[in-house]
């Protein structure tokens, strides 16, 4: 027990000093910087998560860790799918993801979808006359693989992007890295870069980091924060809670205290037994506000969000997201 002791501090030390070598190291690879370049990948995926005030650099552990933290993705089932869907972004914009993931002997793979377009935008010429109407969508494709050694997750995701507008398309590549260090059973952490190298033609798309821990004081508690840098922007802070219980008895928190039901029911008291409730709060970096609840039956997860837009012309978001284990 000693010597557990002794060593746990010491790979901690070298994980964030891993960790802060890569965020000092990002200033040396920036190149001319267009901000507009894929802003749709960095608007969040997963109505959880999102509720969690974007605090997914520790928190995520299923199949959406792909988009916030690779290495997140070791904790997922067997095999996993999800998908997502923001109802009424207004001025005719839609935003969309999806994933499949499965576990190997040699590590876990998968594949995610994230696809955002804009139609009907009105076209003009010289003089400024209105002409046609044309559609602007942008697709990103990824795989990701994660591993773990010991209470070391790490994960890496190469990743496609593909932009079409007005029947003229370009397209680029981009890499994200992540790892993650259970610390105890209370106490996760974790560290995500985003678009470490990401590039559609010659625009080059900003990195961000995510650098967060994830506590479970409670059974059924989990509370979040992140540290958050995009280049060129000022860090700041993402944080959130949630609250996972049962509808009757039994209770699966999304939590390492939890403890799960698997046996089959047949009576409505011991069906509705099996369904797990949740309600989250969070504050993201730029300040917004996000509430949603979720629904757990068996291998089905139905999540909600609700996230402030801050914004004058843009409406607020209102996404759902389904997750199917197996």
């Amino acid at each position: 027990m000693k010597t557990t002791m002794n060593n746990t501090p010491s790979r901690m030390i070298r994980f964030y000093i891993i960790g802060l070598l890569m965020m000092l190291a990002l200033p040396l690879l920036a190149e001319d910087l267009n901000n507009s370049a894929a802003p749709y990948i960095r608007m969040g995926i997963g109505a959880r998560i999102i509720a969690m005030g974007e605090a997914g650099a520790a928190t995520a552990n299923d199949i959406t860790a792909a988009y916030w933290n690779p290495a997140g993705l070791t904790n997922m089932k067997d095999i996993e799918f999800s998908s997502m869907y923001n109802m009424d972004m207004g001025l005719d914009r839609t935003y969309q993801y999806a994933a499949f993931g499965k576990r190997f002997n040699f590590g876990v793979l998968a594949v995610n979808w994230i696809n955002a377009s804009v139609d009907d935008i009105i076209g003009t010429d010289a003089s400024g006359n209105n002409t046609r109407t044309f559609s602007d969508a942008d697709h990103n494709i990824a795989i990701s693989y994660a591993n773990s050694y010991k209470k070391m997750s790490y994960g890496v995701t190469p990743k496609f992007y593909l932009s079409s507008i007005d029947g003229e398309s370009k397209s680029g590549f981009g890499l994200d890295l992540g790892a993650k260090y259970d610390i105890n059973q209370y106490i996760e952490s974790g560290i995500m870069i985003r678009d470490l190298y990401g590039k559609v033609a010659d625009d080059r798309v900003p990195y961000q980091i995510q650098a967060g821990v994830t506590a479970y004081p409670f059974i059924g508690v989990t509370l979040a924060a992140d540290l958050v840098w995009e280049q060129s922007e000022n860090p700041g802070i993402a944080f959130g809670g949630e609250y996972w219980t049962s509808i009757g008895r039994d209770p699966e928190a999304d939590s390492k205290l939890s403890v799960i039901n698997i046996q089959e029911k047949n009576t409505w008291t011991d069906i509705f037994s099996n369904f797990q409730t949740g309600v989250r709060v969070g504050f993201d970096a730029e300040n917004r506000f996000s509430a949603g609840a979720g629904l757990k039956f068996r291998n089905i997860q139905l999540d909600y969000v609700y996230r402030l837009g801050n914004h004058d012309i843009f409406n607020d978001d209102h996404i759902i997201s389904l997750i199917l284990r197996f």
